[in-house]
């Protein structure tokens, strides 16, 4: 009793430091919300910019135009839609005054482009494959969370490519996308903030409804091709006019995506929104770029490029290729060699000039991306590799072809999905079998612990006492093998199997399927009549068909698991959680652990109350001393009620995080495809994305560096 009542003080201590902080964070309303969240974005994306080396050795110059006009709503009415009446040039703002001839600029520019020089801040960023669109949206972003103010919207990135607009309305999946890269904004949002909704909203919802949130809708051009018009209609409901936004696109698939063609319907654009498109890179500020980066003029590496720059400026195919700036990237990682190394080790930028091996501007982009991979990972002089190039092109070229094929071509790589890459029906048998294998396993482990209790009393009756329950089917056959033929035993650990297969399906009900930071108990009243409904019904039956005592611990034992199947769950992380994936997966593995603990700690305690109560039942009167009755059942109920309650929380591990399929997805793909995958996965990729820049991270995602060079190495045999 002292255990029960000392247990129970320490959970409620507990209960209300949580309530604290909960308070604390219930507290900040939406403009601090906001400026929590702009914080954050400001650190992730400025960390982020230092991995992609957009400022190493400069900011590479790229220039832009207007769009065409056949692709943007008329000037007129975008300055109609953001004052609200005729235009009079005598009265607008001298940048609006100048029509879109002055949006054009280069550089940092888009920063006073979006704020002063487009009406409504609508813009519609285009650009060919690699002109630097994702980049430029980086540098929109900083530049507006260096010039925000207090309480003013966040401007955030969302990939749209993780979208679909045939099943999904657009601000659900943008609250969504917020609440994943920021669990904190999963949270309820404070009651004035509702907004109408019938329903409690999240923090993420209400940022978005009160457009406390600028979206940067990032590559409509990444979507399949008969769902762009769907998207741009769903963007044009979503965030009307009046809304600021920016969304960028590929020039060619813009184009197809607004021209309907004939009696397909009416044609779709962005509403009021003006428009640039990125222009290539000058080839003098290409050259300089290239140079600087080997070392500098009069430099032996700086020189191997001549051949090359002398063909910049033409119509050649190396002309064409080097003139954005994602392939001017590529060539200097390639060709220029780093501290420590030597240039003749490397191989000569001259070849790129040969057009009989490359003819065509996409044969030099191909050469390119073939040559990224062995140039990033090649070794260093003095420093011994952890991933040779063979071993990091197998493992990118799996997570490509995972994201081309398991998830439909989308962008975004989350180490909880890649679960996915599994059939289902083999998940189910994996988690099954897992679940039968430690239930095996655990009884070995309670038939040691029952033999050793059992050293002091008379074996005869506590052993058998023990065989009524089923997870100690083992006892006999190593204690006292002459009882009982051996194949029983086996028919026992055999059963082990259906019944793990059979609690993992009933976990299934209220599966996770994205990771979890915290367990949780949802207290309801429906939980609880479950639970005791199904505990009386158990209970009643089998106090029937067996005796009192079966009745009360059976009874007992599946009230309690039923309601442990509708309580325990999982929460998202506090506000100002790191969302790395990495440190998501930390915090899922602890979450994992806790679901074992509080499981075996529930279980000792029930099995410590059962093994009274079944004392004083099974107490004679006349023929037993009740301190010796509860004794013995005490360590047998206490014995029983850990390996069930060891059983659950694994069970519920399982499927309450995502850290249980993760690891059972992994070993069946090193079963499967040797080596396919590093041993250390969530290391390599992190060392993909901060050292070598294959991969780029968004929140607790990680992405390829660039959609073609993912699209590439799908299409690798």
């Amino acid at each position: 009793m002292g255990l029960v009542v000392g247990v129970a003080s320490l959970y409620m201590s507990w209960l209300g430091y949580r309530a604290d902080r909960r308070e604390h964070a219930d507290g900040l309303d939406l403009a601090a919300t906001a400026d929590e969240l702009a914080r954050a974005v400001g650190a992730q994306w400025q960390a982020e910019a230092s991995v992609r080396r957009l400022d190493d050795p400069y900011p590479l110059p790229v220039p832009w135009r207007p769009a065409c006009a056949s692709l943007v709503d008329p000037w007129h009415l975008l300055v109609r839609t953001a004052t609200g009446a005729v235009a009079d040039r005598t009265t607008l703002p001298p940048a609006w005054a100048r029509g879109p001839e002055g949006l054009a600029g280069s550089d940092a520019e888009v920063v006073e482009v979006f704020t002063d020089r487009v009406p409504g801040k609508r813009l519609l960023i285009l650009g060919e494959p690699g002109a630097g669109k994702t980049m430029m949206l980086l540098r929109l972003l900083l530049g507006l969370i260096r010039t925000r103010q207090p309480g003013s919207p966040v401007p955030v990135i969302f990939p749209l490519a993780s979208w679909d607009p045939d099943h999904q309305e657009l601000s659900a999946w943008l609250a969504d996308r917020l609440a994943t890269d920021y669990p904190g904004l999963a949270g309820p949002a404070p009651a004035p903030a509702t907004n109408g909704h019938s329903r409690p909203t999240s923090r993420a919802r209400a940022l978005l409804d009160q457009h406390l949130v600028i979206p940067l809708l990032d590559g409509i051009d990444e979507l399949p091709p008969h769902t762009r018009p769907v998207a741009l209609d769903a963007i044009n409901r979503a965030l009307p006019p009046g809304t600021p936004l920016v969304l960028t696109s590929r020039t060619a698939e813009y184009r197809a995506a607004v021209s309907a063609p004939a009696g397909a319907g009416v044609p779709v654009r962005l509403t009021a929104a003006a428009g640039i498109e990125l222009e290539a890179v000058d080839p003098g500020e290409a050259a300089a770029y290239l140079r600087r980066d080997a070392g500098g003029d009069g430099t032996s590496s700086a020189e191997r490029w001549q051949p090359v720059l002398r063909l910049l400026p033409t119509d050649t195919p190396v002309g064409r290729a080097l003139a954005t700036p994602l392939t001017l990237f590529l060539a200097r990682t390639i060709y220029n060699p780093r501290p420590g190394e030597r240039p003749t080790m490397l191989p000569d930028p001259a070849e790129l000039c040969d057009t009989t091996r490359f003819p065509t501007a996409a044969a030099v982009r191909d050469r390119l991306f073939d040559g990224f991979l062995p140039a990033v990972y090649r070794p260093l002089p003095g420093h011994h590799p952890q991933w040779t190039s063979h071993q990091a092109r197998r493992a990118l070229t799996f997570l490509a072809r995972h994201l081309e094929d398991d998830l439909h071509g989308s962008t975004d790589f989350a180490w909880w999905q890649l679960r996915l890459r599994v059939p289902e029906a083999t998940r189910r048998l994996l988690t099954g079998a897992a679940l039968g294998a430690a239930m095996t396993a655990l009884a070995l482990l309670g038939t040691g612990l029952v033999i050793l209790a059992s050293l002091t009393v008379d074996p005869q009756g506590d052993v058998l006492l023990i065989f009524d329950w089923p997870p100690f089917p083992f006892l006999l056959k190593g204690a006292f093998p002459s009882w009982a033929p051996r194949w029983e035993y086996a028919e026992v650990c055999a059963a082990y199997l259906p019944a793990g297969w059979l609690l993992s399906q009933l976990f299934r009900l209220r599966q996770r399927d994205i990771p979890a930071v915290q367990g949780r108990w949802s207290w309801n009243r429906n939980s609880l009549l479950l639970g005791l409904g199904t505990g009386l019904l158990v209970g009643m039956v089998l106090d029937v068909l067996l005796d009192r005592v079966a009745g009360v611990g059976w009874g007992a034992a599946a009230g309690l698991v039923s309601w442990l199947i509708t309580t325990w769950s999982a929460s998202p992380a506090d506000l100002t959680a790191v969302t790395s994936p990495r440190q998501l997966l930390r915090q899922d593995h602890k979450a994992f652990w806790t679901f074992v603990r509080t499981g075996a700690l529930l279980g000792l305690l029930t099995g410590l109350l059962l093994g009274v109560l079944l004392g004083i039942l099974n107490w004679d009167l006349w023929e037993l001393d009740l301190v010796d009755e509860l004794v013995r059942n005490t360590i047998f109920c206490c014995c029983i009620g850990l390996w069930s309650g060891l059983v659950l929380g694994l069970a519920a591990a399982v499927h309450r995080t995502a850290t249980g399929e993760f690891a059972l997805t992994r070993l069946y793909l090193a079963v499967r495809n040797r080596d396919i995958l590093p041993r250390h996965l969530m290391a390599f990729l992190a060392d993909a994305h901060q050292v070598r820049g294959v991969l780029r991270q968004a929140g607790p995602i990680y992405q390829f560096r660039h959609v073609d060079l993912q699209r590439h190495l799908a299409r690798r045999t």
